[in-house]
């Protein structure tokens, strides 16, 4: 680290930094020194990390000119934001490679605080990304950018520790940062999304059984309708219950398996005899192809048959009528079977394949709705196959269909190191 006026960093807080040539903001690696100035005087510094990274993916669809342009406008909005939102000695840099993230330090703690809480912390930051999202979609929309820019924000509190050298803290720092911006996401995304599916059936139940008790209950005809939309959106309400459930137990590792030997095979033809019915209704025929010499795998087998009808019924729903769905097994990597569920439907658009197994992902949105997808099916599917030593997989052409993969181990997850197959 350069030498720098220790007695300076009070008066003139940011000087013989280096810059970013893009922002005009320092850059973090230049800035530890003054970190580490007020860590030894307050023994302890906030720290507010704020991810940038999608503007960089803005580059491949409005080219480099647009992205840098509202890269450097949030680098001096944030500069702006000093004295305004957090204090004048605060200090706001840049990092990673290029302009990655921003992270503002905040040096001294609310007035009439002895230190920074979490909750401190927590409204400074949102304040922030309030402030800097409007400023910047404005910006974005006056460039023509259609998309909504979001900031991930996370943020810590740096406690002074004299056997650890400073960057060492910051890099602990932002990591803890960055990773509760991701939990934060998460957590948004998954109540928003829990409660509107929750909120959808319970309005349909709510609004027919208002209506008969407003009367409807005299037309026996009407009213057994009536009913049974209310009995079909109870029990959508209950499969829902189950799958979030499953979701939250397999992710806290909670769930018990009952592995044993299992036909795969014979898995997969009482599969395709269970939807037959549903297939033919929709003008879809259902084969299975597989071999006799296909070995028994250690699994759970009504786990496993879980996935196959999630798969195949998925299958069905965006196969167009007169279609065929494949049901293909066979022999993988030495020790290793796989189930192929192929369908001729519209396929999966490559840029949402992804995140194909997050929970409450819905392929193209709207169409996972027309069909009363809850978006859970294929990420409890995923968790299954990983709980048994595999993986499930997917490809997918648009226009020609899509492919969901599942490869399992034939001796189960626990094959102990150094075992031959064999034994």
């Amino acid at each position: 680290m350069g030498s720098v006026n220790r007695e300076a960093f009070e008066e003139y807080p940011e000087v013989g930094f280096l810059r970013d040539e893009l922002t005009g903001l320092p850059i973090l690696n230049s800035v530890l020194e003054q970190v580490d100035f007020h860590l030894q005087r307050r023994d302890q510094v906030g720290f507010l990390y704020f991810d940038v990274v999608q503007f960089h993916l803005l580059k491949e669809t409005y080219g480099r000119e647009i992205s840098e342009a509202l890269l450097e406008e949030s680098g001096q909005a944030l500069a702006r934001l000093r004295g305004r939102l957090f204090r004048d000695r605060d200090l706001v840099a840049v990092g990673g490679r290029g302009t990655d993230y921003f992270v503002i330090f905040l040096f001294s703690p609310p007035r009439h605080k002895a230190s920074f809480s979490q909750s401190d912390l927590k409204m400074v930051s949102c304040r922030v990304v309030q402030k800097l999202t409007n400023l910047i979609n404005e910006k974005a929309a006056s460039l023509g950018v259609k998309e909504k820019i979001d900031f991930h924000s996370g943020y810590t509190v740096i406690v002074h520790d004299p056997e650890t050298p400073v960057e060492r803290l910051v890099y602990e720092a932002q990591k803890e940062a960055a990773l509760q911006s991701d939990l934060d996401e998460v957590l948004v995304t998954f109540v928003s999304n829990l409660t509107h599916e929750l909120r959808t059936p319970l309005t349909c139940i709510k609004g027919y059984a208002e209506t008969l008790l407003e009367g409807a209950l005299e037309d026996r005809d009407l009213a057994r309708r009536w009913l049974q939309v209310i009995s079909e959106e109870a029990e959508r309400l209950e499969r829902l219950i189950n799958d979030l459930l499953d979701v939250s137990m397999m992710e806290a590792q909670q769930v018990e398996f009952h592995f044993e030997p299992t036909d795969l095979l014979l898995l997969a033809q009482r599969t395709a005899e269970v939807l037959m019915p549903h297939a033919s209704k929709s003008g879809v025929t259902l084969a299975v192809r597989g071999t006799d010499a296909l070995p028994l795998i250690q699994g759970d087998r009504d786990r496993l048959n879980q996935v196959l009808l999630n798969l195949v019924d998925n299958a069905v729903k965006y196969s167009p009528p007169g279609s065929e769905v494949i049901l293909r097994l066979g022999l993988g990597a030495p020790g290793w079977v796989f189930l192929e569920v192929l369908d001729r439907g519209t396929g999966i658009p490559a840029s949402q394949l992804p995140r194909i197994f997050e929970r409450f992902y819905r392929i193209e949105k709207g169409r996972g709705a027309r069909h009363g997808g809850r978006g859970l099916g294929l990420s409890i599917a995923k968790r299954i196959a990983e709980a048994h030593g595999g993986d499930l997989s997917v490809e997918s052409q648009m226009g020609s269909g899509s492919v969901f993969r599942l490869d399992l181990p034939v001796r189960g997850p626990f094959i102990e190191e150094g075992r031959d197959e064999e034994d």
